[in-house]
């Protein structure tokens, strides 16, 4: 009988074991985390109704290095890992994971023709630029812009401190193929 007892801590152990390493969490907005917004003011909170993980409430104004944006009823928002400047200084790419899940996230890329990032620029919008929000655990995009339809706005870039404040929006695919619109999306960031 005794050396039947031995077994049972280690089976449960392994029980234990097996069970962690069999499970895999679902990343996705429509999880538990996610929440509908009930505030009714207009105090820079998120509209009522509104579905926003914890994260995000309040952050519909970017601060340096963060981003934002709506999807039909969700609100989304993140930081800003890395900000490039391509060679040329025409175009810039930023991502940076979103503040609900980390192992999701966006890039944006913007092409600016004939328009050098080497001085002050104010108001100027491309349709040339590029949205993905990606998930890393499914190695899939959530949402993916088609060429030519996605605008960034640079509301501000100061070439002295590098630091340009705009906006995107536009039609994207999700992953299942169907069309979603991404509106109301801000960004502050510094160019690199």
């Amino acid at each position: 009988m005794r050396k039947y007892l031995l077994y049972i801590p280690t089976a449960c152990i392994l029980l234990v074991m097996f069970t962690f390493v069999g499970c895999k969490k679902e990343y996705s907005f429509e999880g538990t985390d996610a929440i509908i917004n009930t505030d009714t003011t207009s105090g820079g909170g998120t509209p009522a109704g509104i579905r926003v993980c914890p994260a995000c409430i309040g952050k519909n104004v970017p601060l340096l290095a963060e981003w934002n944006f709506y999807e039909s009823n969700s609100f989304f928002c993140g930081v800003i890992d890395k900000a490039v400047v391509a060679p040329e200084k025409t175009a810039f790419t930023f991502f940076g994971p979103y503040s609900c899940h980390a192992d999701s996230g966006i890039i944006i890329s913007a092409y600016f023709d004939g328009k050098v990032l080497n001085k002050d620029w104010f108001n100027i919008s491309t349709r040339n630029g590029a949205f993905y929000f990606y998930d890393n655990i499914g190695n899939t995009f959530a949402y993916i812009s088609s060429s030519g339809n996605f605008t960034v706005t640079l509301e501000s870039y100061i070439h002295q401190t590098r630091i340009a404040t705009g906006t995107f929006n536009g039609p994207v695919t999700r992953a299942n193929g169907t069309i979603a619109f991404i509106s109301s999306g801000r960004f502050k960031v510094k160019l690199e």
